[in-house]
């Protein structure tokens, strides 16, 4: 099959897997955030924006004629999906431009590679500007490419402006550039074979400080500067450096990220790179790697998109090199079976054992560590013809393999039932005359109350240092939620008695399910837990 006929099933096969798990709810919190910010006028005082890292999202929601909730949300989730889309469609472009020679084995390897890099659709299900980003950023690497070949400043022109309009959906998506300066350093196209190396470095002065110049330009136009990309990567740096991070997340997401296949397409592929003293795509890498020597590597597929061309690029590599029809079936395999067969465990977690939250028995632990690497106990494993076990991560929830059934059932089944917590919480609190009390200051239930037509006029107010307050109103409902200034205050005994003389019955919502449960384990019978994120606390 010819590639361009590749293409027709490279964009079938991408719709009929991530539209039967489209769902238009929230993902995750930093979605809400954002949508917020805009249903509450834009208006930094009642709620500012997720980052200004997304600044031109913000900018681009902006121009949205409706500023109600549901509209921006539809928009935002749509804008996404279709990015997604893109992002599979010139990674496949590049591929082409790069390994036209070998059309019969890169047919089929445009077809198989969502499957062996699944976090490209799984990325296309929320509310993602990297997604958009990547696209544009890609578009502005096919563009480049047609400057090379052809030396028409156009291409270069463009290729600029895309590329600092897509950094400036996301700013750390800048570290591409790396990739781009390694694509003109080492000649990986094979464009000028009549410079050296040397001069192609010296050349690159004269063309790399325009893609820069663009990111600043862009990120001005979207109403920030360049002193909020330093004030930005220092927060960064500092918060990644601070946080205490849960091994059993990362773990949970690197694994879409870094399937069987991928891993054995990825180490054959840098065999074949040594044995056939093809050194330009490894090096490509290390130039690509630079930035994260900075800042350090973690296995978040959004954290490392900028790397992804010189790591597909070696896969293929890896992929040629398979001769034997025997190794040809050990591969295929490796591909496939993670879509068919998952993974399901049975824990004392309130997820799994497959891809579902259940409301598990109460467990009080340590009230003072949320980390789960220091609790969670797993019981039993087996091997299911279906969806394996759902796993949090900071990107929404995955799987622990069977993607294909998530894909086709249970990805939107788990995001609507989160969502229909969410509505069951906020009506039981406008019917019951309750307040809201969050462990954290997340916008779930705030994107709700603005989603049934509540409005907040005024920002956080505070009668003690214990929380924060916000008010939200329509004609007819008045609502309170309230933010405990520490988290661990919802385990105090004496705090608590003193904030439940503030209503008749207290929703408590988080957006940690382990922390609802211990407050089963803490409050047991005055507390009802109602669903793995909410519950009634009694007086």
């Amino acid at each position: 099959m010819k590639v361009k006929y590749a293409y027709f099933f490279y964009v079938l096969l991408f719709f009929i897997l991530a539209l039967t798990a489209l769902n238009f709810n929230y993902v995750e919190g930093d979605d809400a955030s954002t949508i917020l910010h805009h249903t509450l006028g834009r208006d930094s005082n009642l709620q500012p924006v997720y980052s200004p890292y997304h600044s031109m999202i913000d900018t681009m929601l902006s121009l949205v004629p409706s500023q109600n909730e549901g509209t921006l949300r539809y928009v935002s989730v749509i804008a996404s999906f279709l990015s997604g889309f893109f992002v599979l469609f010139f990674l496949a472009y590049l591929l082409k431009d790069k390994f036209l020679k070998h059309e019969e084995h890169l047919t089929f390897f445009l077809f198989v590679l969502p499957f062996i890099i699944p976090d490209i659709l799984f990325n296309s299900l929320l509310i993602n500007p990297a997604n958009i980003s990547f696209a544009l950023i890609l578009l502005a690497h096919i563009l480049f490419n047609k400057y090379l070949n052809s030396k028409r400043y156009l291409y270069l022109v463009l290729s600029v402006l895309l590329f600092g309009f897509g950094v400036s959906f996301r700013w750390n998506n800048g570290f591409y550039l790396f990739v781009l300066f390694g694509i003109y350093l080492l000649d990986i196209n094979n464009n000028t074979k009549d410079l050296s190396i040397l001069n192609q470095f010296k050349k690159s002065f004269l063309i790399f400080p325009l893609f820069i110049i663009s990111v600043i330009g862009f990120i001005q136009i979207s109403g920030y500067s360049i002193f909020d990309i330093i004030d930005v990567y220092k927060y960064g740096s500092s918060y990644l450096e601070e946080s205490d991070y849960s091994l059993l997340a990362m773990a949970a997401s690197a694994i879409p990220f870094i399937t069987p296949a991928f891993l054995v397409l990825f180490i054959l592929g840098i065999i074949n790179c040594f044995i056939d003293k093809r050194f330009m795509p490894l090096l490509l890498l290390l130039i690509a790697l630079i930035p994260y020597s900075l800042l350090g590597i973690y296995p978040f597929y959004k954290y490392l998109i900028c790397i992804l061309i010189p790591i597909v690029f070696i896969q293929f590599y890896g992929f040629l090199s398979i001769k034997r029809k025997v190794f040809k079936i050990i591969i295929a395999c490796t591909i496939f079976l993670p879509w068919i067969f998952g993974l399901q465990l049975q824990s004392n977690s309130a997820w799994g054992p497959g891809f579902e939250i259940k409301i598990k028995n109460s467990n009080s632990g340590d009230l003072h560590s949320f980390n789960p690497d220091k609790s969670t106990k797993i019981e039993d494993v087996k091997i299911v013809f279906g969806s394996g076990m759902a796993l949090p991560t900071p990107e929404g929830p995955r799987p622990l393999y069977g993607f294909g059934g998530v894909f086709l059932k249970d990805w939107s089944q788990f995001i609507e039932s989160n969502s229909n917590e969410r509505e069951k919480a906020v009506k039981y609190a406008l019917e019951n005359k309750c307040n809201i009390l969050q462990d954290v200051d997340h916008a779930y239930i705030f994107t709700k109350l603005s989603e049934k037509n509540l409005q907040m006029q005024i920002p956080y107010s505070s009668t003690d240092k214990l929380y924060m307050r916000r008010k939200f109103t329509s004609k007819k409902d008045t609502v309170f939620v309230d933010v405990f200034n520490n988290k661990t205050e919802l385990f105090n005994l004496e705090t608590m008695a003193k904030y439940r003389q503030e209503g008749n019955c207290i929703i408590i919502y988080s957006s940690y399910s382990n922390i609802i449960t211990k407050l089963k384990g803490v409050y047991l019978t005055k507390f009802e837990q109602q669903g793995a994120y909410w519950g009634i606390l009694k007086k």
